[in-house]
């Protein structure tokens, strides 16, 4: 019995190519959407919330909020903290509920920031607002450094309509 001489059924062939690269693309899909959507945020226990200014230096540049997304960039950073090793993300908080809702967010440069050694503490985040109560919101920053969370008021709300 030789295995190469074995005989393929074109159909059933394009059939299961057609169906593979189906589930491949929806798979996509699905993987691209979850980092657009928001995720549920719980206070850890190792978590500091900051409502005032000054230990956790935040900005926001761009804030703009329509019926299908939100999109949100400016910068943080802690003045004696390398930027580099930093993971930062946005919180929002429902003003009347009080549920908190994580954005992920990418690092990129900010021109905005005079300090050299401070270009690199941008962030940019952008997500659907699908499935997202309406209400007013205000904005934190997620400072995570070496086992070390903040969680700092931005002192900005926004409203999701």
């Amino acid at each position: 019995m030789n295995f190469l001489d074995i005989e393929i059924n074109k159909k059933i062939f394009v059939r299961l190519l057609v169906i593979s690269i189906i589930a491949v693309i929806i798979l996509l899909a699905l993987t691209m959407s979850s980092l657009l959507i928001f995720k549920s945020y719980k206070i850890g226990p190792n978590t500091t919330v900051i409502e005032e200014e000054g230990v956790i230096n935040t900005h926001i540049d761009l804030l703009e909020s329509d019926s299908k997304k939100i999109e949100i960039s400016g910068w943080a950073f802690k003045d004696d903290e390398p930027i580099g090793k930093v993971n930062c993300n946005y919180v929002l908080k429902n003003q009347e509920t009080g549920k908190m809702y994580l954005m992920r967010t990418k690092m990129e440069e900010n021109i905005n920031i005079q300090e050299e050694e401070h270009k690199l503490a941008g962030i940019h985040a952008q997500c659907l607002i699908f499935g997202m109560p309406k209400g007013m919101y205000d904005i934190y920053v997620l400072y995570q450094n070496d086992g070390e969370d903040i969680l700092a008021f931005t002192l900005i709300p926004v409203e999701i309509k």
